[in-house]
This record gives C-alpha cells, structure tokens and sequence, in this order.
C-alpha cells in the first residue's frame, strides 16, 4: 500500500514559491494523521484545474503508478478536477480499481462505500446530469438562434441547395436549387420518391437516394412532397 500526496497550482509565480502547495500538502498531512495514514509520495504540478487528471503530466503519471488498495490525498476537490463529469468518470474508475481517494474539504473518503462515499457519488452524478442537461440546452439555444438568423449550423458542409457565404449564413445555390424545383414538380405531378430519384439521378447523372429525396422536400417545406 502507498500513499500518494497530489497537489496543483494554476500560478506558475505561486508554484515556483512553493506557498500553495506547501499549504495543500500541510492539510493533507494533518488529515493523514487523523487517518493513521503516512504520506510516502508527493506529487505536485502546476496545470489549469481545467485540464482533465488523466491529461496532466503528473496526473497521468500517477495513473501509472497507482494500484489497488493504494491512496491519493488531495487537500480540495479543485485541486483534483473542476469538472462534475471527469470526477464522476474518475471516482468510479477509482472504486473499480480498489483505489482510495480522500479529498480533505470532505474530510474522508469519497470512493468508499460507507455513507459519506455514497453521499458524495450521489451529488456528483446530480451535478454531472445537471451539467450535461445546461450544455445540451445552450447548444440548442446557440443552434435555435443561427437558424433564425439564417446561419449555418455546422457540420461537414451546407445542405444540398445552399452554399455559406463569407459571414456564414447559408445563401441558396441557384444551380441545386433548380434541381429542387424539379423535384417538388415531379412529385407535385404524382410521381413517387423512387421515380423522382431515378429521374433527378438520369438528368443530373449524380446519385439522388430517394430517402434523400424524401429529406430535401420535407426540407424545403413540402409535406409528403405533395404541394409545393
């Protein structure tokens, strides 16, 4: 068994001066002897609380190093990670792994299965669903609000029948467009989606899938590809 000290400064100036992490590593001690635990490692870097454990170049060190039934001391959750999902990620790796992780604001364990351990998985998995439900929201708001602006909403490249201009906002590509027109006539004139594909793909020797044709009309507003 080992126990490991992991201590991180975002200031290159506080790092090089040793002050934060001397303070974080005199919490963990004093929290370790309360434990009956000896710190045998002290690990340390200075890296943006941003960047994931795994991708920091002490972090994934530990990684390495780390086995079952060692322990990992850090004096504040922020010190580990600043985001719900890679702490969510980590802690369970960590409880699959038979590893301890004590987090000293806490004041115990937070991978083990006494009361403390279940209380502090639960409120990770809360704030983690609460995260992904915000970004699921602002990306929707961020999308909602290109559309009706006009813009292109990314991707691999712009929808058939518009190109993005300069400022990206989608501009209708005459060329595909008359092709589109073509389209909603043919199947305004009663022709169904495979016919329509086979024509549009003899005249324009390009591959039109009639699923693709069926999308390009609900598209433009055309339901069922009945009316115009």
């Amino acid at each position: 068994m080992t126990v490991y000290f992991y201590g991180r400064n975002s200031d290159i100036g506080s790092f090089e001066r040793g002050s934060s992490v001397a303070t974080q590593l005199s919490k963990c001690k004093s929290y370790c002897n309360i434990k009956d635990l000896t710190i045998d490692v002290e690990v340390s870097e200075q890296v943006s609380g941003t960047v994931p454990f795994e991708r920091r170049p002490k972090g994934f060190e530990l990684m390495q190093k780390l086995k079952p039934q060692d322990h990992l001391v850090v004096s504040h959750i922020c010190r580990f990670g600043r985001n719900t999902l890679d702490l969510l990620t980590m802690v369970e790796k960590f409880k699959k792994q038979k590893i301890s992780l004590h987090i000293v604001e806490i004041g115990a364990e937070v991978t083990g299965s006494d009361a403390m351990g279940s209380v502090f998985l639960k409120l990770l998995s809360v704030f983690a669903e609460f995260y992904a439900t915000q970004v699921s929201e602002k990306t929707k708001a961020s999308k909602d609000r290109l559309k009706s602006q006009g813009k292109f909403l990314g991707g691999f490249k712009a929808p058939f029948g518009y190109d993005v201009d300069d400022n990206n906002f989608l501009i209708p590509c005459e060329k595909d467009q008359k092709i589109i027109r073509e389209m909603k006539y043919l199947k305004q004139s009663g022709n169904s989606y495979k016919k329509v594909s086979e024509i549009i793909t003899a005249k324009t020797k390009k591959k039109f899938a009639s699923s693709w044709v069926w999308a390009i009309l609900k598209r433009e507003g055309v339901p069922n590809g009945l009316s115009v």
